[in-house]
């Protein structure tokens, strides 16, 4: 006859993956939030951790009415993260990028347009232009680049950063830059101390790569398709509370 008490704990474990898998991951690990001007919606950059029975996370971005509290069951996700323009409150331009497509030739490649489309999310007209990934390994006009600098000034529709100097990546810029509002989140503590600001910038241009048929020999111009992350650290403490949350992601505490 079989124990009692193993019958408990096998019933025990059950329970205790459905709670995990259907519960546990309700409450996203990050929260971010950009306003949009003259409008009562807000974009939503949230992260939820994997499960049990799936370990990828679940991440994007969503937009909601400011009056709504942002939940997993309310989320009206877009249909990709880049904004090619800054998001207006009746419409939002959109790039997105085809990764892991693996694409095995260089017309796979191409700088101009695979497809584009449009759809419609809280009456915000959405338009998305699609490109498919580099062919080949990019190397320094993507990826992750980090600078420093001394101070920001906002605009309403942009985020310009002075005296500017690199600290690793393949990209220059000048002592002074500004990026468009729209792809600018602040990475800041709880008392409202910035650690970095991060800038994503979709490059279509030509580069330099390395074929996968030529894996140690980089090939000047060819087409690259990707992105770009900056983290911009502040040289000397700077409170994030002198930024606005319109067209920057800020922490939702």
């Amino acid at each position: 006859m079989s124990n009692p008490f193993q019958f408990i704990i096998i019933l025990t474990f059950l329970t205790g993956c459905n709670n995990y898998t259907n519960t546990k991951n309700d409450k996203p690990q990050s929260l971010y939030r950009q306003r949009i001007a003259n409008s009562n919606l807000v974009i939503y950059d949230f992260s939820f951790a994997g499960g049990f029975v799936t370990n990828s996370d679940y991440t994007g971005f969503a937009v909601l009415d400011s009056s709504i509290s942002f939940s997993k069951n309310r989320i009206k996700e877009l249909p990709c993260t880049y904004f090619s323009a800054r998001p207006t409150s009746s419409n939002f331009k959109m790039i997105d990028i085809n990764y892991g497509q693996n694409p095995t030739t260089d017309k796979d490649t191409l700088l101009r347009p695979r497809k584009s489309y449009s759809k419609k999310i809280e009456n915000v007209q959405i338009d998305v232009t699609e490109y498919n990934d580099t062919y080949g390994s990019a190397t320094t006009s993507t990826g992750l680049m980090e600078y420093e600098f001394d101070r920001f000034k906002e605009t309403a529709d942009s985020l310009t950063l002075y005296n500017v100097t690199k600290k690793f990546g393949g990209r220059e810029f000048p002592s002074t830059v500004s990026f468009t509002k729209g792809n600018i989140k602040i990475i800041d503590s709880t008392n409202y101390d910035i650690h970095h600001i991060q800038i994503d910038q979709v490059i279509i241009q030509r580069s330099d790569i390395y074929k996968p048929t030529k894996p140690l020999e980089l090939v000047p111009n060819q087409p690259v398709v990707g992105m770009a992350t900056y983290y911009f650290y502040p040289r000397t403490p700077i409170k994030s509370t002198g930024l606005t949350d319109y067209g920057i992601f800020k922490r939702v505490e």
